[in-house]
């Protein structure tokens, strides 16, 4: 049975469901005041429902991680108007068991974390958006568009941590080489206001919580050096060479920028090559 997996379809129909009828009073269902709707894709170009993501987590109420299908939930959509703060998150059991023709008894299994509304925990709308607007995040990217190369941001994933709803999305960087595939580059993490972003999961996390955070989450062969720490969180212990190192990669690179147009205006293609080649460099070392 281990190569079961919950449906994903048959959960995109339950929560449909769940967001109007986990309300419980009959006033409130009645003036749906209180029903929920499933956030858009915040990677997404257009407007589409965020897609349910497998993933191995722990819930409150859980031992230990467990495989398992995951959705968040926002305040009700009206209009293309919506508070993005969570309300709900929903996971669903989808570990089978490894025994043959024996279903897990836990298989299927639906759990709902229903946030206070005055808790306001920034909906996945808003942590996208946190990422995008943070000066640090968004100059390193921007600077990275202008090579020869796309930034992809990956699916904005939702784990409850610590009292809280904690966000993950890696970055990737892909050549424009008709052979090329995407790289992991980068990997943003936030939880509350503050953000981190770094080369390994690892690292954004320490940055996140201002030191060790305790997670091995395997990705430390994705070398890199690890930026300046966005969002006035404090810089994880032995990051000031690389931010001081960041920093010059990203004034040589807009300085590139600069000199190239100016060459450009006036004619001069061979300048132009060159700052070409000086902002590619600035690039690969700014990576």
């Amino acid at each position: 049975m281990s190569h079961v997996r919950y449906p994903e379809d048959m959960f995109k129909v339950q929560r449909e469901l769940l967001g109007r009828y986990h309300v419980t009073q009959a006033d409130s269902f009645y003036t749906n005041i209180d029903a929920w709707s499933v956030p858009n894709d915040p990677t997404a170009k257009d407007d589409v429902k965020q897609p349910p993501f497998y993933m191995s987590l722990k819930m409150p109420d859980q031992d230990k991680p467990a495989f398992q299908l995951t959705s968040s939930f926002i305040p009700q959509v009206v209009n293309n108007n919506a508070r993005n703060v969570m309300y709900g998150f929903l996971a669903a059991d989808s570990d089978a068991g490894n025994q043959k023709g024996v279903k897990a008894a836990s298989y299927g299994q639906l759990r709902l974390l229903q946030l206070p509304p005055e808790t306001q925990v920034p909906g996945p709308g808003q942590a996208q958006n946190k990422f995008n607007s943070d000066p640090t995040v968004s100059q390193a990217l921007n600077l990275l568009r202008q090579g020869a190369s796309a930034v992809l941001n990956g699916n904005l994933l939702t784990l409850p941590v610590g009292g809280g709803m904690l966000y993950v999305q890696p970055v990737y960087l892909k050549s424009t080489g008709e052979t090329s595939y995407p790289t992991l580059q980068r990997v943003l993490v936030a939880f509350g206001d503050k953000i981190g972003f770094a080369p390994t999961l690892d690292e954004a996390l320490n940055q996140l919580f201002g030191g060790n955070s305790g997670a091995t989450a395997g990705d430390s062969a994705n070398k890199g050096q690890t930026p300046p720490t966005p969002g006035g969180t404090a810089p994880a212990p032995g990051t000031t060479d690389a931010k001081a190192d960041l920093k010059a990669a990203l004034d040589d690179a807009n300085a590139a920028i600069k000199a190239g147009q100016d060459a450009l205006a006036k004619g001069d293609f061979a300048a132009y090559g060159d700052q070409q080649k000086r902002l590619a460099a600035a690039l690969q070392k700014a990576l």
